[in-house]
């Protein structure tokens, strides 16, 4: 005989989520089964962590990294920017007055966390030896970093530091023209290196014209790559109703280990990986649309889901617009879990694989 315990996160403005778990034991004072509970945000979230390893089968739940107390503390602290001040911070660049910079970390410290996640992935960047299997690292929004045996990459990368990796990164991935995804003084710095960038809306003509056999990354329609010891694969998916087209879904394969990360595709039912993905890269909620997340692992069955594009601080937090709270990442990681699937919801500057 089955028993259950059912989940449900309010506190949002909304009641978000709905979970169902198949309980053998959990010892909790907070979490009875057979009974529905109505949960804050906060014991929420000690609820399915609790839950997530109690599910029947013997899943391992991804590492918890905060407590619902720190997610609540961090989700202040990061609510507290306007977006127009964070993104005017995220267009300085690296060079600009210590004074000044110190002087908005005190403002905002938020922006202080921002700038340690990058620093402390270009040193373990240097640290890490790689063996069969690429090493990530989570950045910001959906920005990552990987590193092979004989590459270094980034995709969606948008960080005010990313130029001070210009001359490591073999190539740069862009899934889509939104500042969320890339940064602009990166890809200016790539083209004048004559070095390529995989995107669906720039020419690249500094590595396809200025280089013998330079390969510009101009991508339209189903494109292949090779650089070095990764193959790459992109075509096309809608970000939403209106914009058709608009985002470039990347599969990357470096021996038998495959990233799909998605961009902000809209509906799942456009992915065609052709291989079975060691990480799922997706926006936890890309304009509130089908569950990307169950989709996509009754669909092609990837090995981790990493659950990304929450905590953006650019957006409207106002209107809501892409600005995810980490409370709902933490609730589509329990969700991918009692289903079965190794998942993370990462935090800037986590190593991921």
């Amino acid at each position: 005989m089955m028993e259950y315990c059912i989940f449900s996160l309010s506190g949002l403005g909304e009641v978000v989520l709905i979970f169902v778990f198949s309980i053998e034991k959990i010892h909790s004072s907070n979490i009875r089964k057979g009974v529905v509970m109505e949960l804050g945000r906060r014991d929420f979230l000690k609820g399915v962590s609790l839950a997530a390893l109690a599910v029947n089968g013997g899943i391992q739940a991804a590492e918890n990294s905060m407590k619902a107390e720190e997610i609540n503390a961090l989700q202040q602290e990061l609510d507290a920017i306007p977006g127009d001040e964070f993104r005017k911070f995220r267009g300085m660049g690296p060079s600009f007055a210590a004074e000044e910079r110190d002087a908005l970390y005190t403002k905002w410290p938020v922006l202080r966390r921002f700038d340690d996640a990058f620093l402390k992935v270009m040193r373990e960047i240097e640290e890490v030896e790689v063996t069969d299997r690429p090493a990530v690292w989570y950045v910001y929004n959906m920005g990552v970093i990987v590193k092979t045996r004989q590459s270094l990459f980034s995709i969606d990368l948008s960080h005010r530091l990313s130029t001070m990796l210009v001359d490591k990164f073999d190539f740069v991935i862009i899934t889509h023209n939104h500042y969320d995804h890339y940064t602009e003084k990166l890809y200016q710095a790539m083209d004048s290196r004559h070095k390529t960038v995989i995107q669906n809306f720039r020419d690249n003509y500094g590595a396809c014209l200025h280089v013998k056999d330079g390969l510009g990354g101009f991508s339209r329609g189903e494109c292949r790559y090779t650089i070095k010891d990764v193959v790459i694969r992109t075509y096309e998916t809608n970000h939403n109703h209106l914009l058709k087209g608009f985002v470039m879904p990347v599969e990357v394969q470096v021996g038998d280990y495959t990233i799909l990360h998605v961009g902000d595709t809209f509906n799942t039912g456009d992915l065609r990986p052709e291989r079975t993905p060691d990480l799922f890269i997706h926006h936890a909620w890309c304009w509130g649309s089908s569950n990307q997340t169950m989709d996509g692992i009754n669909a092609f069955h990837p090995k981790c889901v990493v659950i990304a594009h929450h905590c953006e601080l650019g957006h409207n937090k106002q209107t809501g617009g892409g600005g995810v709270p980490l409370a709902r990442a933490y609730a589509k990681k329990a969700e991918a879990e009692a289903a079965g699937t190794h998942a993370i919801a990462p935090f800037w500057g986590d190593r991921i694989a």
